[in-house]
């Protein structure tokens, strides 16, 4: 029985750790994501966190998290995303090592077009943040 124990709580922690995601931009699922611009509906904050397992400054990666947040020694830093920011949808990607998560863990890596502070960086968005606190804007055509 501790045995069996011991094994369950492994396998939940190993899933609180570090994972690994695969490009599913050219699955019919996620498709029509790639290259929509949104609008945000509610103010947001863009996180600067640490995949460092000492939580060191690099490797990061950027974040756009809803409110209220989090805070922790991951966290480098965190700026505001307000009301009316947009982004573009570079690129779909799910998780490949979330077993035992309810519902698939997809984000989409986007580049914020309404504000120069983040230059040219990518940022992650979980997926459903698009439906939440944005608002689909357009889709650019072949030219754009």
């Amino acid at each position: 029985m501790m045995r069996s124990i011991a094994m369950l709580t492994l396998s939940l922690l190993a899933g609180c750790g570090f994972v690994s995601y695969e490009d599913v931009s050219s699955d019919p699922e996620y498709s029509r994501h790639v290259g929509a611009e949104y609008r945000t509906t509610s103010g947001l904050q863009v996180y600067r966190i640490s995949m460092d397992r000492n939580y060191g400054p690099s490797p990061a990666i950027h974040k756009i998290i809803p409110p209220p947040g989090f805070n922790g020694p991951e966290v480098i830093a965190r700026t505001s995303f307000p009301v009316g920011s947009t982004v573009r949808v570079l690129a779909v990607e799910r998780c490949k090592d979330c077993h035992l998560d309810a519902n698939p863990r997809v984000h989409a890596t986007v580049h914020a077009t309404s504000d120069t502070q983040f230059g040219d960086l990518e940022v992650q968005a979980d997926l459903n943040l698009l439906s939440s606190h944005m608002q689909a804007i357009g889709k650019p055509g072949p030219s754009g």
